[in-house]
């Protein structure tokens, strides 16, 4: 019995110190991510683009069913959609991309990370795919790309989703914006306390995570600053839309979480005021990313929208 109580105490030390380091809370953070997918049923796709491989998560196909293609924001990957998806019916073929310079796709300085040219890659991946047209839905940088995506092809495209987008000048800035205003960014980490004080931004109500996997996630972070540098310049000084709005003439869903500190809840009437017949859902409580910190409420919403 002491030996059993002494190789459990050996075990629990060993795993607490493997936990101090930020490779170990990368390496459950990504597991974990892959083990989620699979347990939602999606798979993880590579698609060859002219410029690049990207890496995807799909389910379903798009013979005789809906397609909805999900984009994250700047900085976040396409694992943050995983817990709204899951909520889709299964009949809907769900494509999740990491965008270029973000997850498992890469980043190369060759490349341009425009709202209009990340929008044309995902045009790209639906014509790779087989895809004639599809519901886009954005969080934040990606709200700007398929608002952006509805300009460019509004052929292909179903109807939009645009949750937290960036792309206006809203009323009232919010903490970051200001941050921006001065020259800082909460997104250009270098310390873990730099993370841990980005990360409470993001979310009213964000999901369980230990620390050790938010220590790891500061350390990409660090890794990941000169690419993030370069990709803010170009997704933030092109492509805006404040005198655009009105050239979206497909269906269009808005969400806001009233708590936004990335983006001001303010803006979410300049989208819906800009976009003639536009839906405006604002959450209570919740913060920058609703379809993380309520994906069935937020899913259920696109559901009812646009299927």
């Amino acid at each position: 019995m002491k030996k059993f109580i002494f190789t459990l105490l050996a075990l629990a030390c060993a795993f607490w110190l493997a936990s101090m380091h930020p490779r170990f809370g990368l390496a459950v953070y990504d597991v974990a991510a892959v083990t989620e997918a699979k347990l939602y049923g999606f798979d993880k796709v590579w698609v060859e683009l002219d410029e690049m491989p990207m890496a995807t998560y799909q389910r379903g196909t798009p013979k005789g069913g809906n397609t909805v293609i999900l984009l994250h924001g700047y900085t976040a990957s396409k694992e943050l959609w995983l817990r709204f998806a899951k909520h889709l019916d299964e009949n809907i073929h769900v494509v999740i991309p990491d965008l270029a310079g973000h997850g498992e796709t890469g980043y190369f300085s060759g490349w341009s990370y425009t709202a209009a040219a990340q929008a044309e890659r995902v045009k790209q991946l639906m014509d790779v795919l087989g895809v004639q047209q599809a519901a886009i839905v954005g969080n934040s940088m990606g709200g700007m790309i398929a608002a952006n995506f509805a300009i460019m092809y509004p052929m292909q495209t179903q109807a939009i989703g645009l949750f937290n987008p960036a792309g206006v000048t809203p009323p009232t800035p919010s903490v970051t914006e200001a941050m921006f205003a001065e020259g800082n960014s909460p997104f250009e980490i270098d310390n873990t306390a730099d993370f841990l004080a980005f990360y409470a931004l993001t979310m009213e109500q964000p999901p369980f995570a230990p620390e050790f996997v938010l220590r790891g996630m500061a350390e990409r972070y660090m890794q990941r600053k000169p690419a993030y540098q370069h990709i803010a310049n170009d997704f933030r000084f092109n492509d805006q839309l404040d005198n655009r709005l009105g050239l979206i003439k497909v269906p269009t869903l808005i969400v806001w979480g009233d708590k936004d500190q990335i983006l001001s809840p303010t803006a979410a009437t300049v989208w819906h005021d800009g976009i003639a017949g536009s839906k405006l859902v604002v959450f209570e409580g919740i913060g920058h990313m609703p379809m993380v910190e309520v994906p069935e409420a937020s899913a259920a919403l696109v559901s009812e929208f646009v299927f």
